[in-house]
């Protein structure tokens, strides 16, 4: 599972932060306006007397006028009159909701509210103070089957939530976004400071940010850990360099002294004992220089000119246990970025490896195209399920010639790894076993 970077888990907190106020906020506007249905009224009627206002034409309100539909599809429970200034009655719908003593009040502005069976009639009144005819209004409401109520409600949401508080709440999250981000800043180039560490190698440079004292500490204690573990490696990788050192002259001593014996069944398994371990001492030197490898930016090497020094130097050992050797070459270089050493034992690995495990035949090592190196053997293919095991070490198949220490497609791995390269397995068709050294294209 990936984990999600901390920006976004905590942007996303600080959002159901702000949409829990947004909701609490919501929930005591609706309470408040929701219970004060006489504010509600007096938001509805003002409502009302604007629609009116603009749609009057004059005096008079135009047969087509939208707002005429409230009073047409509920008869019983709106009315209107429009009353002039010496109180005749210009216009008028659904008058039986009237009182007549509505059209004969001549206050400015005025609501009243009168209790009856059912629901209670309503009575406003407003003049138009922006005419000079001085034209007024008579509105009555019996019940809300149009909604005005649940309109009016909208408008005072409208007003006093979404309109001051959300825009507020998306700038608040967006500016605590941008900050988090940037504050999280240092740690992230922590974090990549980190990644770019190495056992053996030399430390990156520090971030150059300003990391705080938390961080900082982070840094320091990695840093601190990094260095023990650098100097347990070097240590032991020394030990193992100067143990296999030590042990190759008694073991050259020895095969010197197997030729003064006679020859004989003994001699031959001594032989081959000597062998398997002079090839143990040879793969734990290589193990050694492995975890040694320095790449630098500039590293170009010539994939051709290894792969035929190795060919040439094993082409002995293949003859010995019945294998041709054979190599397949462009005529001109093929660079990659690699050290000449870190080929040299990968291949030279995976060639031992194939004259050995591959059985009599042909084993095949072709370069290219591109920086890529492949050897196949002839033998009876991959095991079922060794690939994604082959590569540990100390791991031996079951047809695996006996005197070896399954050190060396570890040490493979190991130094691909080490210079940013691949090592691929695969069956070949045909039979066979094919190993491929991948490795990137040298900086221009």
């Amino acid at each position: 599972m990936t984990a999600r970077p901390l920006a976004q888990v905590l942007t996303r907190r600080l959002a159901l932060m702000a949409g829990i106020v947004v909701l609490l906020n919501v929930a005591s506007v609706g309470l408040y306006y929701g219970t004060d249905r006489r504010e509600l009224e007096t938001e509805a009627i003002e409502q009302m007397t604007e629609r009116m206002s603009a749609a009057l034409e004059g005096a008079a309100l135009p047969a087509d006028a939208p707002v005429r539909a409230i009073f047409t599809d509920h008869p019983e429970a709106y009315a209107f009159a429009l009353v002039d200034r010496g109180g005749d009655v210009l216009e008028v719908m659904n008058p039986a909701l009237i009182p007549p003593v509505a059209a004969s009040i001549f206050a400015d502005d005025w609501v009243t509210r009168l209790d009856r069976p059912g629901a209670p009639l309503i009575v406003a009144g407003h003049e138009f103070t922006e005419r000079a005819d001085g034209l007024r209004m008579v509105f009555v409401m019996v019940g809300d089957p149009a909604g005005l109520l649940w309109r009016a409600f909208l408008t005072e949401f409208y007003r006093h939530v979404g309109l001051p508080m959300l825009p507020v709440v998306v700038l608040l999250i967006g500016v605590n976004a941008l900050l988090i981000r940037r504050g999280l800043a240092p740690l992230a180039a922590a974090a990549a400071w980190a990644r770019s560490l190495r056992p053996g190698a030399p430390l990156p440079p520090l971030p150059e940010a300003n990391l705080p004292a938390e961080v900082t500490d982070l840094v320091d204690a990695t840093q601190r850990a990094l260095d023990r573990l650098s100097s347990a490696l070097a240590a032991e990788t020394r030990h193992a360099a100067e143990a296999a050192h030590a042990l190759r002259t008694p073991v050259a001593v020895l095969v010197a002294r197997l030729d003064s014996l006679p020859p004989g069944d003994t001699t031959d398994r001594l032989r081959a004992d000597l062998s398997a371990l002079s090839r143990t001492v040879a793969q734990v030197l290589a193990s050694s220089r492995a975890d040694r490898l320095e790449l630098s930016e500039d590293a170009a090497t010539d994939l051709r000119a290894v792969a035929q020094t190795v060919t040439a130097a094993l082409a002995t050992f293949a003859f010995d246990k019945g294998v041709e050797l054979s190599l397949d070459a462009p005529d001109h270089p093929v660079p990659a970025r690699a050290t000449a050493e870190g080929v040299e034992v990968a291949l030279s690995n995976l060639v031992e490896n194939a004259i050995l495990h591959g059985g009599p035949g042909l084993v095949e090592i072709t370069v290219g195209p591109g920086p890529v190196i492949r050897v196949r053997d002839h033998g009876p293919g991959l095991p079922q399920g060794a690939a994604s095991e082959m590569f540990k070490p100390f791991w031996r198949g079951k047809r695996a010639v006996p005197g070896g220490a399954g050190l060396g497609l570890a040490i493979v791995e190991r130094t691909q790894r080490g210079q940013g390269g691949t090592i691929e397995v695969q069956s070949a068709k045909g039979g066979g076993t094919v190993f491929v050294l991948g490795y990137k294209a040298p900086n221009p």
